[in-house]
C-alpha cells in the first residue's frame, strides 16, 4: 500500500467515523503552501462547516478569527465615535436649550393659574406640546421683561411653537379674548346672566335665571338676604374655563366677592358704623348707580345716611331714582308719574328706608364709599347731564337751585 500523506489519512478516518482529535496532527508536516498542488476538493471541518483553502493556497478557516477581529476592532472604534458625538451633541444641547421654530401648527388650549411663576408656565407650556422644553421658555421669558405682564387665564395657542412665538401670544390679549368674561361696575345680575346666555353655548336663560333664583347654592356670605344674588357677583375680568358649568362660573364671580370684601374688612367696618353689612352692599349698589365720579361716591353715602337717620321727619324716604329704575326692570327713559308711585319695595319714592336688596353689583370704590361717609349735612344732590357733576345740597332752597341748573343742561325727570 502506497504510503498516504496525512490530509489523506485524516480525510479517509473521518469518513469512517473515527474519532480524532486535532492533536493526532499537531506535529503532520504539512505545508500549506505546497506549490503545484490543486486543492480542487473540499473537506468538512469538525464543526460541519467549510474548511476550504483561500485564493492565496490558505485555509479559510485559518483566516475567520482575523476577520473577527478585524469587525470587533471597527465596532469598538465606531461605538467610540458614537459617543465621541453623543458627549459634543449633549454639551451643544445644555448650551441651547430644545426649541421649535416657526408659530406653530394646531390647537392647544393652555391653562395659566393666578400667582404662576415662569418656570411653572413653562411647564404648562411644555406638557401641552405648545414648547419643545421648559428651558427654551425659561430662557426666553428671561430675555423679555414684558413676561412679567403674562396674566392668569385659558389661552388659545397652537402647538409646537418656538419659544418666542408662544410667549408673543401669551401677551397677546387676542390669544386669551375668547375666554375673558367682564362683568362691569354697576351691571345687574340680569345683564350678567344675559351676558353669559350669550356666551355659552347651549345653556338658556331659564336654566341661568333657575340657578340665580336659587342663590344659596354659589355660597353667598351669610349675611345676605335669602334667595337674593344681586349685589355678590364681583365686577372683575373672569376666565371661561373650557368645561365649566354655569354654576361653577356663578360661584366663581361669588367667590371673588367674598374675598374682596374680606381684604377690605367689610364686616368689621360695617360693625363699627353700626350698619349691617348687606346695607352696605345696597347703599354701595345705589351709588353705583348715581354717581357720575368716584370722588363723588363717600358724599353721596352722607346723604342716604342722613336720609336714613333723619328724626326731623322731613326725610321719611331715600327719594333715589336709581331704586325706582330697577323696580321697573332697568327702564331708562323719563320716569312718568305712574312709575313713580308704584308700591314695590325697591322704588325708593314710594317706600321708606332702604330697598330689600341691592339694585347692581357695585365694586370696591362704590364699598368703600359706603364704608367711609364724607362729613357732611347733605340731603341731596343732583347729577348734572352735560357738566356731570353733582351738586350736593342741604337745604331745600339749595335743593331747588340744583334742580334749575339740572333743567338747563336739558335734564328731565
Amino acid at each position: 500500500m502506497l504510503d498516504e500523506d496525512p490530509y489523506s489519512r485524516r480525510r479517509r478516518a473521518r469518513q469512517r467515523g473515527d474519532r480524532y482529535s486535532d492533536e493526532h496532527y499537531a506535529d503532520d508536516q504539512y505545508p500549506d503552501d505546497r506549490a503545484g498542488v490543486d486543492w480542487d476538493h473540499r473537506a468538512w471541518d469538525d464543526g460541519g462547516g467549510w474548511d476550504e483553502p483561500g485564493p492565496d493556497g490558505g485555509r479559510r478557516g485559518r483566516a475567520l478569527p482575523k476577520l473577527i477581529a478585524v469587525l470587533v476592532v471597527v465596532a469598538a472604534l465606531l461605538g467610540l465615535g458614537i459617543y465621541g458625538v453623543g458627549k459634543v451633541v449633549g454639551h451643544i444641547s445644555a448650551g441651547e436649550p430644545a426649541d421649535y421654530s416657526g408659530s406653530g401648527e394646531g390647537i392647544a388650549m393652555v391653562q395659566i393659574p393666578a400667582g404662576a411663576s415662569t418656570r411653572e408656565i413653562a411647564g404648562e407650556l411644555h406638557d401641552a406640546n405648545v414648547t419643545a422644553s421648559v428651558a427654551a421658555f425659561v430662557k426666553a421669558a428671561t430675555a423679555n421683561p414684558k413676561s412679567l405682564g403674562i396674566q392668569p387665564g385659558t389661552y388659545r395657542l397652537h402647538t409646537r411653537m418656538s419659544a418666542a412665538a408662544a410667549l408673543e401670544a401669551l401677551l397677546d390679549p387676542a390669544s386669551s379674548a375668547p375666554f375673558k368674561f367682564v362683568i362691569k361696575e354697576g351691571m345687574t345680575v340680569r345683564e350678567v346672566l344675559t351676558a353669559l346666555h350669550e356666551r355659552l353655548p347651549g345653556t338658556s336663560m331659564a336654566d341661568l335665571e333657575a340657578i340665580a333664583k336659587n342663590p344659596a347654592q354659589l355660597g353667598l356670605p351669610s349675611y345676605a338676604p335669602p334667595n337674593l344674588l344681586e349685589g355678590y357677583l364681583f365686577p372683575s375680568t373672569y376666565d371661561l374655563v373650557p368645561g365649566a358649568t354655569p354654576e361653577q362660573l356663578l360661584r366663581s364671580f361669588v367667590d371673588r366677592f367674598k374675598r374682596e370684601t374680606a381684604a377690605i374688612d367689610l364686616e368689621g367696618r360695617a360693625a363699627a358704623l353700626g350698619v349691617p353689612p348687606k346695607d352696605i352692599v345696597t347703599i354701595a349698589s345705589i351709588i353705583e348707580k348715581e354717581v357720575a365720579n368716584r370722588d363723588e361716591g363717600p358724599k353721596v353715602a352722607r346723604v342716604i345716611y342722613n336720609r336714613l337717620r333723619d328724626t326731623s321727619g322731613r326725610f321719611g324716604r331715600l327719594d333715589m331714582d336709581s331704586t325706582t329704575r330697577y323696580a321697573t326692570d332697568g327702564y331708562e327713559g323719563p320716569l312718568t308719574k305712574e312709575q313713580l308711585a308704584q308700591n314695590n319695595p325697591y322704588n325708593t319714592r314710594a317706600v321708606k328706608g332702604l330697598p330689600p336688596g341691592a339694585i347692581s353689583n357695585p365694586g370696591v370704590w362704590a364699598l368703600r364709599s359706603a364704608l367711609e361717609p364724607a362729613d357732611g349735612s347733605w340731603f341731596y344732590f343732583v347729577s348734572m347731564p352735560q357738566s356731570k357733576v353733582t351738586v350736593f345740597a342741604t337745604t331745600e332752597r339749595e335743593w331747588e337751585q340744583a334742580e334749575a341748573q339740572y333743567r338747563r343742561e336739558g335734564g328731565r325727570e
